[in-house]
């Protein structure tokens, strides 16, 4: 009954889509994403998302088989489906994690696959607010303290994002072994140039006076009323792990006129589809190379030997970038010689 019931809902759905996108003239793509967080239906829908390129939805699941049952529903349905690489959620008979994205690739016959990270698109998500919310002050991150409860996958990255911005980090978990351990890490990654440092914390010293906190983990209510009183009266809250916001350190925040965020990942969905698009094209149709004019063309990405002249792509050429150093780079300086060539190259290549 559940599988039927499933079926039935994405179908609904997956007419739907096809309208809007057929009205807008974009394509199709559905998202199967997992999540560590484990809700007993064992899946939830995503919204319909319209972006430059597609009109999609998806699900997010917590059982390894519905990968496998979903996939063979909407295969041929959609344009593309994305599938999420991490591995997020473990299969009882193996007690192994379960790898979504090998489910997907098992079954889908007719459908272009695309993969992503789940994980990434809210860190980026966060980080990108972020950087837009506090884009008026002259210093915008940096030298704000942000509190992160929550030292797991999630709540680690956004700390090294952060910390690279220039904030003042600290972070918190239960287990003080393993926040040692991630924060003497994360510490060691960052630039050398990034002066602020993460701080491994407790919850209570982590807040106080804190300008951002943010609640990473997986639904568990970590953000308490205490440390609301802690942090700024002018801070914000963002819940990253959906319901790590206590009822009534919400009530308190929202007595205080504190505004509190729940994580939005549709900029950060729309980059992933330009930057996987763009990529899936590159590895369709670039890494060519030519002999013109007795020159060795090739296509960017291709690592040239030297004085290979380098464009941005051989089946529609628009761009010249010059000439490879053999090393990975450009020659910075041409001579006559090496000018000459780029402009023969350039009048057989690009048509006015």
């Amino acid at each position: 009954m559940l599988k039927m019931s499933l079926k039935q809902k994405i179908i609904s759905e997956l007419k739907k889509i096809k309208l809007l996108a057929k009205q807008k003239r974009k394509k199709t793509a559905f998202v199967i994403g997992n999540t560590a967080k484990f809700e007993k239906r064992g899946y939830y829908f995503t919204p319909v998302r319209v972006t430059e390129k597609l009109v999609s939805f998806g699900i997010i699941i917590f059982r390894e088989n519905l990968a496998k049952i979903i996939t063979k529903i909407i295969d041929g349905k959609v344009d593309y489906v994305f599938a999420d690489a991490e591995k997020k959620i473990f299969a009882k008979k193996f007690l192994e994690p379960s790898n979504i994205e090998r489910r997907v690739k098992e079954n889908l016959k007719k459908s272009k696959l695309l993969i992503y990270k789940g994980n990434d698109l809210t860190v980026d998500s966060i980080d990108l607010f972020l950087s837009h919310y506090f884009a008026k002050d002259i210093r915008g991150v940096g030298g704000k303290k942000v509190a992160i409860i929550g030292a797991g996958n999630i709540g680690s990255k956004i700390a090294l994002y952060l910390v690279e911005r220039g904030a003042k980090v600290f972070l918190s978990r239960r287990n003080k072994r393993k926040l040692n351990t991630i924060c003497s890490a994360l510490n060691f990654i960052k630039p050398l140039s990034s002066r602020e440092k993460v701080i491994p914390s407790s919850n209570m010293v982590a807040c106080e006076n804190a300008d951002v906190l943010i609640g990473s983990a997986d639904g568990r209510e970590v953000i308490t009323l205490e440390m609301i009183k802690k942090i700024k009266t002018k801070a914000i809250i963002i819940d990253a792990g959906k319901g790590t916001i206590g009822k009534d350190s919400i009530e308190y925040a929202k007595f205080r006129r504190q505004k509190i965020f729940r994580v939005d990942v549709s900029a950060a969905f729309e980059g992933l589809i330009t930057k996987t698009m763009s990529m899936q094209k590159i590895i369709d149709h670039g890494f060519k190379q030519k002999r013109i004019l007795g020159l060795n063309v090739l296509s960017s990405g291709l690592l040239g030997n030297y004085g290979d002249v380098i464009v941005d792509n051989l089946v529609k050429t628009n761009f010249i970038y010059g000439i490879s150093n053999g090393k990975g780079d450009f020659l910075r300086t041409l001579n006559k010689k090496q000018l000459l060539k780029l402009k023969k190259i350039k009048s057989k290549l690009i048509k006015n």
